[in-house]
Order: C-alpha cells, then sequence, then structure tokens
C-alpha cells in the first residue's frame, strides 16, 4: 500500500510533505520507508538512534512508545493506523497554510491553532485538531478583531497575532464552556448519559459497568470495537455528556487520563480522572493509581469530556472486575458530589 495522503473517514483528509511510503513498516522495510518513518518519529518528538533507513531496535522502542502515547497497541509495526497518526502529529502551527477545505484538514498544527484561539477568547469547539466551520469562525472573527481580513485562513501573519496577544488570556473559552455545561449543582448524575467504551479484550467489564450504571439510574450505552477511530464516532453520534474508555495498561499500575494539550485541558475530564483513580487506589493491590494529562486518541477525538482508564495485566480486569466496576461508579457519584 502506498500513501502521500490518504483518508481517515468521509470528511479528514491527512497529507504529508514527506513523500512515498509502503506501509506496513517494519524490521526488513524498504529504506526509504523506514527513513520516512524515522524523519516523522523525530518531528514528533521521538528520535530512534539507528542509522537512517535502518529499522532497528532503538527505531521499534520509540515507534512503540509513540504509539502507547496515542492509545495504540504498541506492537513496534508502523500500520495503517499509526502512520495516518503520525502524519497527523507531525504537523506544527505554520508549517502549511490552514482553511477550510472538502475533505476537512487534521493535524497537530489545528489543534495548536484551536488551543490559541479558545486561550484568546474565540471558540473554536472541541480542541480536535480538525479544521471545521467553528474553526474557521473562530479564525475569522478573531482576524476581524486584530485587523486583518477576516477569510478564515490562517497564515503567516495570522499565527504572529496569535502569538503577539497569547499573554492577554488565562481561561480557555473551551474549558469555560465545558464547565458551564456541567458545573450546575442542581443538576444530578442521573440527568447525564454515560458512554462506556472498550476494546474486544474488555467487553466483558464495559457491559459490568453499564449494567450497574443503569441499576443507579444513571442512563449509559457501552461500545466494543477493536478500533478507537470507530469507537470515537460511535461515541459523538450516541448523545453521550461523557464517556469512559477501558485499556489494559503496559505496566503493573494504573492510570487515568483526561484530555490536556495544545493550550487546553479538559477540566471536566481531569476531575472524573481524580475521583475515579482516588476510588480505584483503595480496591487494586497496584502501586497507585496515577492521574495523567494526555493527548490519547480517544480523548482527543470524542467531543465529550472523556477519561482513559487503563489498568494494570489483563488478569487485574477478570479479577477484579465488580471491584472495578464499583469504583467506577463510585468516582463519578463522588465527582459531582463535589460540585455540590
Amino acid at each position: 500500500m502506498t500513501e502521500r495522503s490518504f483518508k481517515a473517514g468521509a470528511n479528514e483528509e491527512f497529507e504529508s510533505d514527506l513523500g512515498e511510503a509502503d506501509i506496513p513498516i517494519g524490521p526488513g522495510s524498504k529504506p526509504t520507508s523506514v527513513g520516512h518513518l524515522q524523519r516523522l518519529l523525530t518531528q514528533c518528538g521521538y528520535v530512534a538512534v539507528d542509522d537512517l533507513g535502518t529499522f532497528g531496535s532503538s527505531t521499534k522502542n520509540q515507534l512503540r512508545a509513540f504509539q502507547q502515547s496515542k492509545g495504540i497497541t504498541p506492537n513496534g509495526i508502523c500500520d495503517g493506523l499509526t502512520w495516518h497518526v503520525l502524519i497527523e502529529a507531525h504537523w506544527k502551527l505554520g508549517d502549511r497554510l490552514l482553511y477550510l477545505k472538502t475533505p476537512m484538514l487534521r493535524g497537530d498544527d489545528i489543534a495548536q491553532l484551536q488551543g490559541r484561539l479558545s486561550w484568546l477568547g474565540f471558540d473554536p469547539g472541541k480542541v480536535d485538531g480538525v479544521f471545521g466551520p467553528k474553526t474557521l469562525r473562530a479564525v475569522g472573527e478573531f482576524q476581524i478583531n486584530v485587523g486583518l481580513s477576516g477569510d478564515g485562513i490562517s497564515g503567516a501573519e495570522t499565527i504572529a497575532e496569535l502569538e503577539r496577544n497569547i499573554g492577554r488570556s488565562s481561561v480557555t473559552v473551551t474549558s469555560f464552556k465545558e464547565a458551564l455545561r456541567f458545573g450546575d449543582p442542581a443538576k444530578d448524575i442521573r440527568t447525564l448519559k454515560l458512554a462506556i467504551a472498550a476494546p474486544l479484550s474488555l467487553a466483558v467489564n464495559a457491559e459490568m459497568i453499564r449494567q450497574s450504571l443503569n441499576k443507579e439510574g444513571i442512563r449509559s450505552t457501552s461500545f466494543i470495537h477493536p478500533d478507537i477511530t470507530t469507537i470515537a464516532s460511535l461515541t459523538n453520534t450516541s448523545g453521550a455528556d461523557l464517556s469512559i474508555f477501558l485499556e489494559i495498561s503496559r505496566s503493573n499500575q494504573g492510570c487515568i487520563s483526561y484530555f490536556q494539550g495544545f493550550r487546553y485541558t479538559s477540566t471536566i475530564g481531569r476531575s472524573i480522572a481524580q475521583t475515579i483513580a482516588d476510588e480505584l487506589e483503595k480496591v487494586l493491590p497496584i502501586p497507585s493509581v496515577e492521574v495523567l494529562g494526555s493527548t490519547h486518541r480517544m480523548l482527543q477525538l470524542t467531543r465529550t469530556p472523556s477519561v482513559v482508564v487503563a489498568i494494570g495485566e489483563p488478569h487485574l480486569w477478570s479479577l477484579y472486575s465488580i471491584e472495578i466496576s464499583a469504583a467506577i461508579i463510585s468516582g463519578l457519584t463522588s465527582w459531582k458530589a463535589d460540585q455540590q
């Protein structure tokens, strides 16, 4: 499979300026393809010390680290999904013109743009790295406010004005709107709808949590699928207010992640992550449960406040399934009680 630019759906497009690569990329792949992979990894902050074009242990380890940071199975092989996400992540603000087109542009440079706009009080919607109509409107409104044309195209002048003005605000409009939506003390958690999502390996756990939530009068639905992009899409179209993604951790500890990146922090996600972590530490035989801001792919693709619950080895999910379910529900209840 040879790719220069490629689509992730009907309305999104990835672009690369590195040329063509044969996918998958791993040991024995063409040196040109391996070289493209190594350059992408370096631009994303994962530097392999193997010779350029040689897929050695360093390249594999750096690739695995990148995959794990994005919630992709860290197998050390660059498949189509990993390549797509690398392309998305390697763009930096200023590398290219950003504008509304069909299919829509996406990349970390767009997320950086959205984060800066939100920081300055211009609402681009979710900081998701997709240049859609809301981002177009936010760019145009910002441009008019600083005396530019208001055409909604983010180029060198617009970026320069963003950087010049970036110190004038301390709370992003996206964070403020999120807090306003969920911060009503009179709004009971039973008025919210939750999505519980998981890969196939944790389907039983997801269904157990869903059933337990419903018994407590909390509306919920579950989505089980091997592909994170599909799960995020299902979550986005379900009408859920919050989402929880279950994942097997690659360490002997636990980690609850919320979205943080590109000058944006999901304050609701952070609060939920902390209360769930507190409850899990009471019932699991692991050293600690870390709370971590992340650009995990599930967190970036979902429009609602979301958390990723990652717990140790697979046997912990089976041996402590009842305790994990109860801890997640208790954490959600505690989060809402803290808002009273």
